[in-house]
């Protein structure tokens, strides 16, 4: 007699005999990216935020909810955490704090390592991991580039290298700045269009100044009173008041210098009544040693535990809508 099998039973009897047939080193476990690898690290998501600005629904509610101030969210990390809503100021980090931009910087810095891999100490052996490039990043660009070519500060030629490889990447790195490669977060946008004009806004960057002035100009749009959308121009790019660069300050974060000349150039305001919102320590360090209100971001380089384990961060903030808690908005 023939036995007639159902479909399910016959796929059932197929799948054990192909499992059987496949040895078990074909079942390969991934690993991490590593120095060496030619697999491209992942993209960094955006930061948190309730609505894209390129969505449907940003767009028809952006006339309403986008301009009524946001509840405040209890985002704060000392016992007596000090007023923002009423700030003269608020001066922003560019990389990882209004810009996903960590790709365009981690590209930039293997370009830059490869073209001179003659003066890379032990020689190049491939790209560097992207944890790697993160964990640098709290270095103005000289110096980062020189500790990822392996030189100590102690080296006499750690401020030769750091120079000339800083050169290189700044010269590649502007001119490669778009909305592609160092778009805003979704998010920031709106926050900073509902800043009143009363509050004055900056930005402070460990980039070269250049760099800031193109990030902010590709980023920073003219809305039209017409049909409420965007077009060309840099109506909100003229809002900055004073944008640097560690080029253009005494001395590059964590030093307050580059603050405290911002906070002079905004109209000789009190660093008290100032904000400084980053993503990195040096970032909090800065704010704090120039008297500064500090507020440190997740979604940039740094994690929440790492920023809260340096201990200079006023507040902390998960995602735009919590950073908008905190801002002047009208």
């Amino acid at each position: 007699m023939t036995v007639r099998r159902s479909p399910s039973t016959a796929s059932a009897l197929l799948l054990v005999l192909l499992s059987s047939a496949v040895p078990s080193s074909a079942f390969v476990q991934t690993r991490p990216f590593e120095r060496g690898s030619v697999m491209s690290p992942r993209r960094r998501p955006s930061a948190p935020s309730s609505l894209s600005e390129s969505s449907p629904a940003a767009s028809s509610s952006s006339s309403s909810s986008s301009s009524s101030s946001p509840p405040v969210r209890d985002c704060s990390v000392v016992p007596t955490p000090p007023e923002t809503r009423s700030a003269s100021a608020v001066i922003f980090d560019i990389d990882g704090t209004l810009a996903d931009s960590w790709r365009l910087g981690y590209d930039a810095t293997v370009v830059v390592l490869e073209n001179n891999s003659d003066k890379v100490l032990g020689g190049y052996d491939g790209p560097i991991t992207e944890a790697f490039y993160h964990e640098t990043c709290v270095h103005a660009t000289p110096e980062r580039l020189a500790r990822t070519a392996g030189y100590d500060p102690s080296h006499p030629d750690f401020d030769v290298i750091g120079e000339e490889l800083g050169r290189q990447f700044d010269e590649h790195y502007v001119a490669l700045v778009s909305k592609k490669t160092a778009g805003f977060y979704d998010g920031v946008i709106r926050a900073l269009e509902n800043v009143p004009d009363s509050t004055k806004l900056g930005a402070l960057t460990n980039a070269c100044v250049a760099y800031g002035r193109a990030v902010l100009e590709v980023n920073c749009p003219v809305r039209s009173a017409v049909d409420n959308t965007y077009g060309g121009g840099f109506a909100l790019y003229g809002r900055f008041g004073t944008i640097h660069g560690a080029d253009s300050v005494p001395a590059p974060k964590p030093s307050p210098e580059g603050l405290l000349q911002c906070a002079g150039e905004l109209g000789d305001l009190d660093p008290k009544t100032c904000v400084y919102v980053g993503d990195s320590p040096g970032d909090g360090r800065a704010a704090r040693a120039a008297g500064m209100v500090s507020v440190g971001v997740t979604w940039g380089s740094n994690s929440e535990e790492k920023l809260r384990d340096a201990e200079v961060f006023d507040y902390i903030c998960r995602d735009v809508d919590e950073l908008r808690s905190l801002l002047p908005q009208v």
